[in-house]
């Protein structure tokens, strides 16, 4: 999840219906420029190369989210529109095993469509399972000479990367093919 205050402007964004290396362009409405959604970053258009500011999010479950936060609101099914929003246009999409568009390879055991998290440091990208992180809890690993510490507390889903002086790191949940074609040099986490 990004920022929507760039240069000092509050941005308001779209989905262009285009891919980038089978991951979805973003534009925003006043620049007009593409995003590229995992690298939070200007691919084309006035404001190419600008980042955006990577905000804190978790992947979780509704009843694990009411638990922490039972005053939190949710946006009404009562949009004007004629859809019925209990229904995921994507749920068949979810369900396949390979990635749309995919081309890489795979290594033994791995899967195009699993979750992995990404971290890239110093333009170093290392990728771990999100099901192996969940099981093992908490991993120490070394990235761009940094020491990691990703911890993953199972009562909220929240998952905290930080580096050896307790600095906060960014981290991108995405499945291993998107990862893997934004970032073709990365490194999995190698998990016993």
């Amino acid at each position: 999840m990004y920022s929507r205050q760039i240069q000092g402007k509050e941005r308001f964004f779209g989905v262009s219906g285009l891919l980038y290396r089978s991951n979805v362009l973003m534009y925003d409405r006043g620049s007009e420029s593409l995003w590229s959604q995992l690298k939070g970053q200007a691919v084309t258009g006035p404001l190419t190369g600008t980042e955006l500011e990577v905000l804190p999010s978790t992947l979780t479950t509704w009843e694990k989210w009411r638990q922490q936060y039972p005053e939190t609101q949710v946006l009404s099914l009562e949009t004007g529109y004629n859809r019925n929003y209990e229904l995921d246009p994507y749920r068949d999409y979810y369900r396949q095993q390979s990635g749309f568009r995919s081309f890489f390879k795979l290594g033994p055991g791995e899967k195009e469509k699993e979750l992995v998290v990404g971290i890239v440091i110093d333009g170093q990208a290392q990728a771990y399972s999100l099901a192996q992180l969940k099981k093992a809890a908490v991993v120490k690993d070394r990235l761009a000479g940094k020491k990691l510490t990703l911890d993953f507390d199972s009562a909220t889903d929240r998952l905290s990367v930080v580096d050896g002086q307790g600095d906060s790191i960014e981290l991108m949940i995405a499945y291993w093919f998107v990862w893997k074609a934004i970032w073709p040099q990365t490194e999995r986490y190698p998990f016993q």
